[in-house]
């Protein structure tokens, strides 16, 4: 397999993740300006946003849930 197909196939993954986790930033129940801090952190600077956004992003929003349910 040739190099460019590597880079190929992993940019598709980076861009699958950036459009699966802008998906979930704006379907949060965020303020505006907080989703869109979010969305332009992931778009300019991809892995460390993609990494930073999985650490701190996600856990909030998914434990807020948590507790509207009990």
């Amino acid at each position: 397999m040739e190099i460019g197909t590597i880079w190929f196939f992993v940019a598709l993954v980076v861009i699958a993740l950036e459009v699966w986790a802008i998906w979930h930033i704006i379907g949060s129940d965020r303020r505006a300006e907080r989703k869109m801090l979010w969305v332009v952190f992931v778009v300019y600077a991809p892995f460390p946003g993609l990494l930073f956004w999985a650490w701190r992003g996600p856990k909030a929003v998914k434990g807020r849930a948590v507790l509207e349910e009990k």
